[in-house]
């Protein structure tokens, strides 16, 4: 099993924003239809077997959301741990009547452990939390440990796409995935804005896309 719940180190602090009414419904009644408990649990899930993208904390899910919706060819699993964030793109999942984007609310460090080998052909973490400070670095989500646990999920050729819009954090994650030769750096396909970047944007972060392959090896996993 994964060792990735076991890090004891949460690369989030849990807000205690106010949910609104609506999100708040959406919690109740609608994450059982658009919803997943878990990764182990998630065949059949969707109405059409297709290559299955994860977002990695997808703040309000609106770009989720978008992209899903431009890409009915894919399925798509967003795994967030902030209540109002996923109420609000459950409601969004309702509104627009999709079939092809499913939701689970908890730790993605969690959420992987039951994760079933070879899933995801895509991987997409924008905007995690940089954690500035060099005693919070920990904190942060991206490191070695987490990116030898993703390599087993995805398969031969998939794809992990990360924006940030701190530059050391970008660099940081540009050396540690350099040290897995199972990545191969590629030219980032295409991705809605969010709004965490068009504040970041508004402030003069610059923003850094980081896309790799997954390029086949030998994890002792039968294709």
């Amino acid at each position: 099993m994964s060792q990735l719940g076991h890090r004891g180190i949460r690369s989030y602090v849990l807000r205690q924003g106010r949910m609104t009414n609506g999100q708040r419904r959406a919690m109740d009644e609608l994450l059982v239809p658009h919803g997943i408990d878990d990764l182990a649990t998630m065949k059949g899930a969707f109405q059409v077997d297709q290559p299955l993208t994860l977002e990695i904390g997808f703040g309000m899910g609106d770009s989720l959301l978008e992209m899903a919706s431009a890409l009915p060819e894919r399925n798509f699993v967003g795994v967030e741990v902030h209540a109002p964030g996923v109420g609000h793109l459950l409601s969004g999942i309702e509104k627009a009547d999709m079939d092809n984007l499913k939701v689970i609310h908890g730790d993605v460090t969690t959420v992987l452990c039951n994760a079933p080998a070879r899933t995801f052909s895509e991987v997409l973490i924008f905007f995690p939390d940089p954690w500035h400070k060099k005693k919070h670095h920990k904190r942060r989500l991206i490191n070695s440990d987490f990116v030898a646990e993703l390599l087993p999920l995805m398969v031969d050729q998939a794809l992990l796409h990360v924006a940030t819009d701190w530059e050391p954090y970008a660099e940081t994650i540009f050396e540690t995935i350099a040290g897995f030769p199972e990545f191969s750096r590629c030219e980032p396909p295409w991705r809605p804005e969010t709004k965490y970047e068009c504040r970041g944007v508004r402030l003069g972060h610059r923003v850094t896309d980081l896309c790799y392959r997954r390029v086949g090896f030998d994890d002792g996993v039968a294709d």
